[in-house]
């Protein structure tokens, strides 16, 4: 469970912890993945990542209002 943290802050989280290094964040990724199809690993998980982390937010859609109904 998430709870009340909106996906704008995990990205945020997730972009701060993989760029400790002091790089960035996709070039981490990148790097690893390449690493990981050489050696014959699974990248499922850090192309996930990658891809999350490249995203943008979603619009939000304006809420409809109903005309209440006499």
């Amino acid at each position: 469970m998430i709870g009340t943290k909106k996906l704008s802050m995990i990205r945020q989280e997730i972009r701060k912890s993989l760029s400790s290094g002091g790089g960035d964040a996709i070039q981490w990724l990148e790097k690893h993945i390449a690493l990981g199809k050489r050696k014959g690993n699974r990248t499922e998980i850090l192309q996930g990542l990658k891809q999350f982390l490249e995203s943008s937010p979603k619009r939000k859609q304006a809420k409809r209002r109903l005309a209440a109904k006499k």
